[in-house]
């Protein structure tokens, strides 16, 4: 028995340590954003001397901040939107069907995320496609990078759903897409929304493919943005923390919203199937 409270004990140091380096960055930003450059500059979890929130004004009307917020929107929201529909039906038809040919375009998507981004060969695909430099284009890459895992999500999650439901929906005279979206989805509502927060926050974040595939400066994401607001204002990090501060709170704010659906789906998904 104390051997047991002693590995829960163990346990639990190891997590508090382990949520600190994640939260710690975090504080510093935060702190560091209200500062002055000297205080700033220091690095540390010290609480400003006085709180200066003039930095977020400076970084908002010089930071092209908005137009960058404006843009992330532009991607993430019909990546997401796409990607987790796509996902979903894609899902719900490979893991309700047992033959030879499910299996295979089953494996054909979990074999996508083994594959590396082949820069050259879609740069040169967009240019013969004439989107290269345009929203489309990057809303078409991050697709192919998100459905593999959305549709793995799916199919272990649908696999726990008893395929007795179908029936009842079928025999009250649902057809595929009546019961798919009136009955089955409302299940599959944890799972949804874990690939939703996941999806938003990978394409959010994302800064490479952006900086590919985007020529003009006026369709900057928030990412772009950031770097380039860092190169006018390397010295002044109370600016920088500001403007990080900036881009990672709409992604913190909705993962604290959906934090419980994530958890949900995530367990149900590594449990079933």
């Amino acid at each position: 028995m104390k051997k047991i409270h002693a590995e829960k004990y163990i346990l639990f140091l190891f997590m508090v340590a382990l949520a600190l380096v994640y939260i710690v960055p975090f504080l510093m930003m935060g702190l560091g954003s209200f500062k002055n450059q000297a205080e700033a500059a220091k690095f540390d979890l010290s609480l400003p001397t006085q709180w200066i929130f003039s930095n977020y004004t400076h970084v908002l009307e010089s930071g092209k901040i908005i137009p960058g917020y404006v843009n992330s929107l532009i991607v993430t929201v019909p990546v997401t939107l796409i990607s987790v529909f796509l996902g979903a039906i894609s899902g719900i038809v490979i893991s309700r069907r047992n033959d030879k040919l499910s299996h295979g375009i089953y494996y054909y998507f979990i074999f996508g995320l083994t594959l590396t981004l082949q820069t050259a060969s879609i740069f040169f695909l967009l240019q013969a496609l004439h989107i290269y430099g345009t929203f489309l284009s990057v809303i078409c890459i991050f697709i192919s990078l998100r459905i593999p895992f959305t549709v793995m999500t799916f199919c272990s999650f649908v696999k726990g759903v008893p395929r007795e439901i179908d029936e009842a929906a079928i025999m009250d005279g649902c057809n595929f897409w009546q019961m798919t979206l009136k009955v089955l989805m409302p299940i599959l509502k944890p799972i949804m929304i874990t690939n939703v927060v996941i999806t938003a926050i990978d394409v959010w974040n994302n800064f490479m493919i952006p900086l590919f595939y985007l020529t003009k400066s006026s369709k900057c994401p928030v990412t772009l943005a950031i770097y380039n607001f860092y190169g006018q204002y390397a010295r002044d990090w109370q600016y920088v923390f500001a403007a990080l501060t900036l881009t990672v709170a709409p992604m913190i704010i909705l993962f604290l919203c959906l934090q419980k659906y994530i958890v949900g789906g995530m367990t149900s998904g590594a449990v079933k199937g």
